[in-house]
């Protein structure tokens, strides 16, 4: 299985000790591995085809990696060959900023999208996602991008149904979106208080500290600067 992990902090921070230790569970998600971060409006996005225990690269990218918000993933490969642009985090320019999505599970019957530069579910279901937020956007409800997001899962699991597992991060370099709809592979969270503020960590694996809380099944959960903004109900 594919491997997350995330973190949310109130100022522009490196995740020195947690990736590290993230890592090390690439020997059971051996296909690749991306690490995504912000500078302003536009993400850094640092991926390779070949297991990160590996990589002379992964190091060095995690000390450059200084951002509020951090996202990175192990590839179990599942769908699409194993090359640099099937890994994960995938990029998207979305209302004048970049976007960032990593997942793990399966969207089982999803359709290439034309946005799209891999084969992966994954990367079919980030852009189906922004495609529907942007629809829901510039309707004639009550905007904005939570409503968006939440009507963006919605309409993919209305449309793909059973055969949908799926762990989502997604950031825009402010707010960060966790998902959790995959019961073989919780989500696990970490707050941290540090000198500058809080900070919230999400891994599927539980790495160093105390990583007892789970996400909620079905909730959509924002944060921004370290702190939940947002739990949704159920989504689904």
């Amino acid at each position: 299985m594919c491997e997350l992990f995330t973190m949310s902090c109130n100022a522009k921070d490196r995740a020195t000790r947690s990736l590290p230790a993230f890592r090390s569970y690439s020997d059971s998600a051996p296909h690749g591995w991306g690490i995504a971060y912000f500078s302003g409006n536009t993400a850094i996005v640092k991926r390779e085809a070949r297991p990160a225990a590996g990589s002379r690269a992964f190091p060095g990218v995690v000390e450059d990696a200084q951002s509020n918000v951090i996202i990175a993933h192990l590839r179990y490969r599942t769908q699409g060959r194993q090359c640099g642009r099937n890994c994960h985090p995938f990029r998207q320019h979305f209302m004048d900023r970049d976007w960032v999505f990593a997942h793990n599970g399966m969207v089982e019957g999803i359709a290439r999208h034309p946005r799209s530069e891999g084969e992966t579910d994954s990367e079919q279901a980030f852009n189906f996602m922004l495609d529907r937020m942007a629809d829901h956007m510039g309707g004639g409800r009550v905007r904005g991008i939570y409503p968006g997001a939440v009507h963006g899962l919605k309409m993919l699991f209305s449309r793909f149904g059973e055969g949908v597992t799926f762990n989502m991060l997604m950031s825009d370099g402010s707010v960060l979106y966790a998902f959790n709809h995959y019961p073989a592979k919780p989500l696990y969270l970490l707050r941290r208080e540090k000198d500058y503020g809080g900070a919230l960590l999400i891994s599927t694996q539980r790495l160093e500290g105390d990583w007892r809380q789970a996400l909620p099944h079905d909730r959509l959960l924002l944060a921004e600067r370290g702190q939940v903004l947002v739990l949704s109900d159920p989504v689904i």
